[in-house]
C-alpha cells in the first residue's frame, strides 16, 4: 500500500491521517489485502486480482478497515476509474463492498515508450494561472494543464478550461428594472434532477434567453467590488450547456486580479423554453465565505509566467493510461490506450514554491 506522506496521483486523495483514521502499516495492509482478495473471489469473481492497484488502507474509528483500489492492466493504470472500496471488521469479516468495476475489452497492447510524435513543450505559453480554493484560500498558482494524446502520439484537441474569458459588464444595465440589492444565497429553487439521456444542444434563442436571465439576476444582486464576473467563452467548452429536464446550466466565474477563482463559481439553471430562472447555487456559500469579502484576502501574483515555467518544466511527464471509451461490443466496454502529458506540481505564483497538487483535470 502507499505511504501516508503524499498525494496519490491517480485518485487525488490526500494521504495524511485525519480525525479518527489511522493508516495501516505495511504488514497490516498485506494481511487485509489477502483477506480482501478472498472476499472478492467469493463476491466478485469477475475481478482479476492482478488488476487491483492499491491506493490506501486505513483503520476507521469504528474498528473497521477500509481498503481502496484503482484498476490497472499490465502495469498501466486506468485514468479516473474505476474504483473499488472494501470495508472489513478487524476480524476480517466483510462489511461492505462498493465499486463501478465492469468487464473491459482492451484495444491495444501496452507500449514501453511514448511515441516520438509527443514533443516536450518549449516555452511558458503552455502554462495557465488561477486561484484554486481547494488548494489554498489565498495563493494564486501557475499550472500546466494536462494534454491528451492517442495511442500513436497524435494530439487530441481539447478546449481550454481556464479561458478565454468574456467579461460581464454590468455598468450598462441602468435600463433594467432593479430591485433592492440582495445577497446571492447558496440555493434558490430546485436544481434539476440528472437524466442519463443526453439533452439537445442549446439553440441560438435558448442561449439568448439564458444569457438574459443570468445578466438580469446579476444586475439585481449586490454589485461586486473586489472581483469581476466572467463567462468561459471557448469554442467547444463554455459557460452555457444544455442540462437534463429542459434546463440550461450556466456557470459564471469570479475573476480576481484577472485570474479565475476555482471553487467560487455561481451556477444558474434556466428553463430553456421560457428563460425563467429556476435555481441558483453559489460555491462560496458551501465554503462559508462571504462573497463581498473573500477576494480581499487573495494574494497578487509576483512571479512572471517565464519564472514559473523555469520551475515547472522539469516536472512535466508523459505517461500511458487506459480510458474507457463508452463504446461497447456484446455488452463489454472498450478501453483504449492513451498518453497524458501532465505535471503533479503547481507553482505558487507568490513565492515560487512548487506544491504537489492537481487543479485542472482532463
Amino acid at each position: 500500500m502507499t505511504r501516508p506522506n503524499n498525494h496519490e496521483a491517480l485518485s487525488g486523495v490526500r494521504k495524511e491521517g485525519f480525525g479518527g483514521i489511522r493508516f495501516l502499516s505495511d504488514e497490516e495492509s498485506s494481511h487485509y489485502a489477502v483477506l480482501a482478495e478472498e472476499h472478492l473471489a467469493r463476491v466478485r469473481p469477475d475481478i482479476n486480482p492482478e488488476d487491483l492497484l492499491p491506493i490506501r488502507a486505513v483503520e476507521l474509528d469504528n474498528d473497521e478497515m477500509r481498503l481502496e483500489y484503482a484498476r490497472h492492466y499490465r502495469g498501466i493504470p486506468f485514468y479516473r476509474g474505476p474504483r473499488l472500496f472494501i470495508r472489513m471488521k478487524s476480524s476480517g469479516e466483510l462489511s461492505d463492498l462498493q465499486t463501478d468495476w465492469a468487464p473491459c475489452r482492451f484495444e491495444t497492447e501496452p507500449m514501453e515508450v511514448a511515441p516520438a510524435l509527443i514533443q516536450a513543450p518549449e516555452d511558458y505559453s503552455c502554462i495557465r494561472s488561477a486561484y484554486a480554493l481547494d488548494v489554498s484560500a489565498v495563493m494564486p498558482f501557475y499550472l500546466f494543464p494536462p494534454r491528451l494524446y492517442d495511442q500513436n502520439g497524435k494530439r487530441v484537441l481539447q478546449d481550454e478550461k481556464l479561458g478565454p474569458w468574456e467579461w460581464i459588464d454590468l455598468r450598462g444595465g441602468s435600463s433594467a428594472k432593479r430591485s433592492a440589492s440582495a445577497p446571492i444565497r447558496s440555493l434558490q429553487g430546485r436544481i434539476p434532477i440528472s437524466d442519463s439521456r443526453r439533452p439537445e444542444p442549446l439553440d441560438r434563442d435558448e442561449l439568448r434567453r439564458a444569457r438574459s436571465a443570468v445578466l438580469d439576476y446579476l444586475l439585481r444582486s449586490t454589485k461586486p467590488r473586489a472581483y469581476r464576473w466572467a463567462f468561459l467563452a471557448g469554442r467547444q467548452r463554455s459557460s452555457f450547456r444544455a442540462a437534463s429536464g429542459g434546463f440550461a446550466h450556466v456557470r459564471v466565474y469570479r475573476l480576481v486580479n484577472g485570474l479565475p477563482v476555482l471553487g467560487a463559481c455561481l451556477d444558474l439553471y434556466i428553463e430553456r423554453r421560457s428563460g425563467k430562472l429556476a435555481a441558483v447555487s453559489d460555491e462560496l456559500h458551501f465554503r462559508r465565505l462571504r462573497p463581498e469579502r473573500f477576494a480581499e484576502t487573495l494574494y497578487k501574483p509576483k512571479l512572471s509566467e517565464n519564472e514559473a515555467w523555469e520551475k515547472l518544466k522539469g516536472h512535466i511527464r508523459v505517461l500511458p493510461y487506459y480510458v474507457r471509451t463508452g463504446s461497447r461490443a456484446n455488452g463489454i466496454e472498450q478501453a483504449s490506450l492513451v498518453w497524458i502529458e501532465e505535471s503533479e506540481f503547481v507553482c505558487d505564483a507568490s513565492s515560487g514554491r512548487l506544491l504537489h497538487a492537481e487543479i485542472v483535470r482532463l
